[in-house]
């Protein structure tokens, strides 16, 4: 039976209070997870490191341990070399991405879908691969270097980690320079032509400053993520210790977590400071793009054309070469000697072997499920509903990004390794571990996608009586779910590639894949190594494919302004 037209959808106050009850309790849910698995496990790390034994305490305070990380010119060198490395790739990338993406949104070059798909190619793999096929390359027995060259130098050390890191880094750099490139307007460039300026001259006086945001948040985040990794320092660094492959040596080789604690600490303050920077300068960025931009380009001069097709080329082979050496050195029988083809690494001598890759398949698949889900209710709180308290609940979720990895899970080992947690030992302390660890990125999307949901949709549901559960259920999740299954993928993702955030959490009955690929290469396994990396990138592909199946089905749903 239809209602009548004057007929009132009233909203009863007892509906409305415990709905507020359920919002808040809601909040206080996520910021306990937020606190109790990201600032608790630091909180230990900060007790380990200046008090003795860990026992908080006035009279056990002490900085005996700073005192022997600075004491120890072996040790304290490792400060020095992670900011070496980090600013070496810092400087590298963001010029290498800059160009790059100046190419894909200033000029008319052929293969742009071509070169952008290549280009984030290195995000669906475990750092650690970009290591291991340059070994293969340009290791003392490398194919190039020793066989090729009959040379005797080999990648390892320093410069090992700076290129395999340019490789890592550069898909990160690049997202954030396409978008300020694609969004600054285009019609400034031409004004300046017009007034007679050469091409060097706008590039330099118009271009360059208008995205000079763009190029300090790429910047902060490229040393960041340098900084911070622990695979590909550990694989090609050798003798080269960096603050991330100290940590580890400290806690798994030495078994001493206070000093292990101390470097974690002495890490997290260029993490923390670089991280600040980031998100100051992001949101500089973000209020200098204009609405105006134009996506027409003008058909660039034959120079011009072919001289960033050719920069385009080059990078991309760069990659694609990457993913060809570790593809075909789990091929052949040993490498660079004997090229027949053979399944032999395949059959993985490590404990884990194919049930470390199951392991990492159901992980990851309920690290996507609970990483998009709870990451959405945060972003539709943040955005929506704003409790009281909201502004802490957003802090809370982006600080994931500021947090290393390898400290946090040495955190957790320090906060959680006793009897009475017993998640500890489990696979759940690692689905844990990864859902927090990349926590800020997936609700920073999820806020991005519900700013587009037009707010007189909610208001509307609400005057019909609908409750905050019900509108998110019938309303805001069916709106949002390409952003649910993009995050579900992203936490999928990095659930299969991480590694130094779950290095220190595997046990004994547990074991990853991406874990599994270091110690099959610090064992002399490195064909074998290879192949379960190629084993990881085929399963993550399987899964963008699924995802592209979802999205071409669904993904015309458009949200914005309320429409469909």
């Amino acid at each position: 039976m239809n209602r009548s037209r004057n007929e009132t959808y009233a909203v009863s106050p007892a509906s409305l209070a415990v709905d507020r009850y359920i919002l808040t309790g809601v909040s206080l849910f996520i910021a306990f997870l937020l606190v109790f698995f990201m600032l608790f496990p630091i909180y230990k790390i900060l007790v380990m490191s200046f008090f003795k034994e860990g026992a908080f305490g006035l009279e056990n305070f002490t900085l005996s341990n700073y005192i022997k990380y600075f004491g120890t010119p072996r040790i304290a060198r490792s400060l020095y070399n992670s900011f070496y490395v980090s600013l070496m790739t810092m400087a590298i990338t963001t010029v290498l991405a800059f160009f790059f993406a100046y190419a894909l949104t200033r000029t008319t070059i052929p293969g742009k879908g071509f070169f952008n798909t290549v280009a984030f190619m290195p995000l669906i793999a475990p750092s650690i691969i970009q290591a291991l096929a340059l070994i293969l390359l340009f290791g003392r027995n490398g194919l190039i270097t020793a066989h090729l060259f009959k040379s005797g130098w080999s990648i390892y050390g320093a410069w090992g980690i700076i290129v395999s890191e340019v490789l890592y880094c550069l898909p990160h750099a690049l997202v954030i320079l396409y978008t300020t490139l694609s969004a600054v307007d285009t019609r400034l460039d031409e004004a300046a032509e017009s007034l007679g300026a050469s091409a060097l001259q706008v590039f330099w006086r118009v271009t360059v400053p208008a995205a000079k945001y763009g190029l300090l948040s790429a910047a902060a985040l490229t040393f960041n993520l340098t900084i911070t990794d622990f695979g590909n320092p550990v694989v090609i660094g050798a003798d080269y210790n960096v603050l991330a492959t100290e940590i580890y040596a400290q806690v798994t080789n030495l078994y001493r977590f206070d000093l292990g604690a101390t470097v974690s600490v002495i890490l997290l303050v260029p993490s923390v400071a670089a991280f600040m920077f980031n998100y100051y300068v992001t949101r500089k960025s973000f209020a200098l793009i204009s609405g105006a931009a134009r996506p027409f380009i003008r058909p660039s001069r034959p120079l011009r054309k072919w001289g960033f097709f050719t920069y385009c080329s080059l990078v991309s082979a760069s990659i694609i070469m990457v993913f060809a050496t570790v593809v075909m050195g789990s091929f052949v029988s040993v490498w660079p000697y004997d090229w027949s083809l053979t399944l032999k690494h395949y059959r993985f001598p490590s404990l884990g072997g194919y049930s470390a890759i199951w392991t990492s398949f159901w992980i990851s698949i309920l690290v996507g499920f609970f990483g998009a889900f709870f990451t959405l209710i945060a972003g539709y709180i943040v955005e929506k509903k704003k409790p009281f308290g909201v502004q802490i609940l957003y802090l809370l979720s982006v600080m994931p990004a500021a947090i290393p990895g390898l400290v946090l899970g040495l955190g957790y080992i320090l906060a959680f390794n006793r009897p009475y947690y017993p998640f500890y030992g489990t696979p759940w302390i690692i689905i844990i571990c990864v859902v927090i660890a990349n926590f800020t990125l997936g609700t920073l999307s999820s806020i991005s996608n519900i700013k587009n949901i037009d707010p007189s949709i909610e208001e509307a549901a609400t005057s019909l009586g609908s409750t905050s559960i019900s509108t998110f259920v019938r309303l805001i999740f069916p709106l949002s779910r390409v952003a649910f299954f993009q995050n579900y993928v992203y936490f999928f993702m990095r659930s299969m590639t991480t590694i130094s955030a779950v290095i220190f959490l595997v046990s004994a009955t547990v074991h990853l894949a991406a874990i599994e690929i270091i110690w099959l290469d610090n064992d002399g396994w490195t064909a074998s190594a290879d192949a379960m990396a190629t084993c990881v990138i085929a399963i993550v592909l399987v899964m963008l494919g699924l995802l592209r199946i979802v999205m071409g089905k669904r993904g015309g749903y458009a949200v914005a302004g309320g429409a469909t």
